[in-house]
């Protein structure tokens, strides 16, 4: 019986609290420097060929344009096709009859063509790759101009007459 009274103040303190619900304001974020903004929204271009490699048209939609990357996933696409009819022409194109010798020249054919839908596909994944890490690249650069973080400042340059030049840029 030493506490009996607990129960009571519990939900006593509990109809007091919905009474009195007191909502705290969540603190303003500060807003961010166009640097740290930049920093955000980056794309890294490694990241974005590596994905392009093992998953067509993933690399493209990280680093920003999606529609891109439908010529090379085509051409990869066009290239395992060539490869798989190839394999299997040469598969039941030269399998022997029952008592007929098996042709030795017979599938060089169909093995050049299944050679040259590797190829075909292995040229398009490096295309795709290269290519990712240029919109990548390309992206970046357009986030910093839209942000204003353009390299400004003094230029040197060098005239035909070999003369020198210094040049100021200055932003409002």
């Amino acid at each position: 019986m030493k506490y009996h009274r607990i129960p009571a103040l519990l939900v006593l303190g509990a109809l007091l609290g919905l009474v009195g619900a007191v909502h705290a304001q969540r603190p303003r974020p500060q807003p961010k420097s166009p640097e740290e903004r930049y920093e955000d929204m980056k794309k890294t271009p490694f990241l974005a060929a590596t994905l392009e490699w093992i998953i067509p048209n993933v690399g493209y939609d990280y680093a920003g344009d999606r529609d891109a990357g439908m010529p090379p996933t085509l051409l990869a696409v066009a290239g395992v096709v060539i490869f798989y009819t190839a394999a299997w022409s040469s598969v039941y194109s030269c399998m022997p009859e029952l008592n007929e010798p098996r042709d030795p020249n017979c599938g060089r054919v169909f093995g050049l063509i299944a050679l040259g839908g590797a190829l075909t596909f292995l040229g398009s994944r490096v295309w795709a790759s290269v290519s990712a890490w240029k919109l990548a690249n390309r992206t970046n650069a357009f986030y910093r101009k839209r942000l204003g973080l353009d390299d400004a400042g003094l230029a040197l340059s060098v005239t035909p007459g070999g003369q020198f030049g210094l040049g100021v840029s200055l932003r409002f």
